[in-house]
């Protein structure tokens, strides 16, 4: 751990980068909209007029029994996952990268901020 004289000024803001700022704003401006979204009341789109509660309406007619249930086709579904598979793995490869860049710029920095070490302790006497 690096201590620092308190008379120094502190840096606020400088160690982060201002795409990784910026990427942190959005994301937080996107959870909250989603949270607003989602604790948000659901509008009505009929106003229900006030009296006696009304019969439900009847139930619709039964389709009939020579419909067949839709599926995706085979090449679909691969597609699907193939993509899935490709997106998570670009992602990954993309979160390991940034941490190395991360981590490559900050050795230089931590290697000029630590004490000399070809400098013999100082003599305390006593």
């Amino acid at each position: 751990m690096i201590h620092r004289p308190t008379s120094w000024p502190r840096r606020t803001g400088r160690d982060i980068p201002s795409t990784r700022r910026t990427l942190t704003t959005l994301g937080g401006l996107a959870a909250s909209l989603a949270a607003a979204i989602g604790l948000a009341p659901a509008a009505s789109a009929t106003h229900v007029p006030p009296g006696p509660p009304v019969s439900p309406p009847p139930a619709p007619p039964l389709a009939p029994a020579t419909t067949a249930a839709v599926h995706f086709p085979l090449w679909a579904v691969i597609a699907i996952v193939a993509a899935t598979v490709i997106l998570s793995v670009a992602t990954t490869l993309v979160t390991l990268s940034l941490e190395h860049m991360h981590r490559a710029r900050r050795a230089p920095a931590a290697a000029a901020d630590s004490p000399q070490t070809d400098q013999p302790p100082a003599h305390v006497g006593r």
